[in-house]
């Protein structure tokens, strides 16, 4: 081999081990031992013991004590009850159900918000409840969108969003009591609701009229309607809702697009199961 060979199969090396050197670097070693417990609870299925994790991932019992009872207090794992056994926690199983159902949702919703996106000209958005908030979890923008919008998978709340009216409003009654004790309700703008006691009113309305807006809550200038979306069930799983700039969701216009973003978000219900 050449000199010049050998000093680039030399470079390559070095890089590579600066490569690596930089990856461990960035890493931190507690939450890589939590997620390595939580890897071998899944693979297990079953409840195991800490001396069983300890042993089998090669850890302080110490330190996996410590991080099970983290991770317990989150939700993630659960005590069994019987002397130091535990398994996965409601927490981690229903986020994991969650995103398969977000994804089906998404799927069979995003051809109907391309066509309400088409007609109106505005972003159209697909949005769930999310622990004591609401999250976009799908998102149609047009060319002549606005951009000052909220991103997907960021969580906010309620009462400064359309579709966040119509989820909770379509709650139970005890389940909205304790959403509504729980979640917190944010001053975005000067026109957001944060009495609760108010925000109940808006809620009977919501549910009453089968929609809700936004005017203005979340931000100045903006405007929202939204719809709700059921499943088979006739559970309402999602919102639909179209936001746009006051200039272009106007007063006058506003039964127009309620009109339209219903009928698209029972397109959806019915492609969901809702009448069959």
């Amino acid at each position: 081999m050449s000199s010049r060979g050998l000093r680039g199969a030399a470079g390559r090396r070095g890089r590579g081990k600066e490569s690596r050197t930089l990856s461990e670097k960035n890493r931190v070693p507690a939450v890589e031992r939590a997620l390595d417990i939580l890897e071998y609870l899944i693979s297990r299925n079953q409840a195991v013991a800490i001396q069983e994790l300890a042993a089998s991932l090669k850890l302080p019992k110490v330190s996996v004590f410590r991080i099970m009872k983290s991770l317990e207090a989150r939700g993630y794992v659960h005590y069994q009850g019987r002397p130091g056994l535990y398994v996965l926690g409601a927490k981690i199983v229903t986020m994991g159900s969650s995103v398969s159902r977000d994804a089906n949702l998404s799927q069979i919703a995003n051809p109907y918000m391309f066509e309400l996106a088409r007609e109106t000209g505005q972003t159209v958005q697909l949005g769930v409840l999310f622990e004591y908030q609401v999250m976009y979890i799908d998102q149609i923008r047009t060319s002549d969108a606005l951009t000052l919008i909220v991103p997907t998978r960021t969580p906010f709340a309620v009462n400064t969003s359309a579709g966040g009216k119509v989820l909770v409003s379509h709650l139970d009654t005890a389940r909205q009591e304790e959403f509504l004790d729980k979640t917190v309700l944010d001053a975005t703008t000067s026109k957001a609701i944060v009495d609760k006691r108010q925000f109940r009113k808006e809620l009977t309305k919501v549910k009453k009229q089968g929609y809700a807006i936004d005017d203005e809550e979340f931000a100045r200038g903006i405007r929202c309607i939204a719809a709700p979306i059921f499943n088979s069930a006739g559970e309402n799983i999602a919102s639909l809702g179209i936001t746009g700039h006051t200039r272009a969701i106007t007063r006058d216009s506003i039964p127009g697009i309620v009109s339209q973003t219903r009928e698209m978000a029972h397109r959806i219900s019915a492609a969901l199961g809702v009448g069959l």
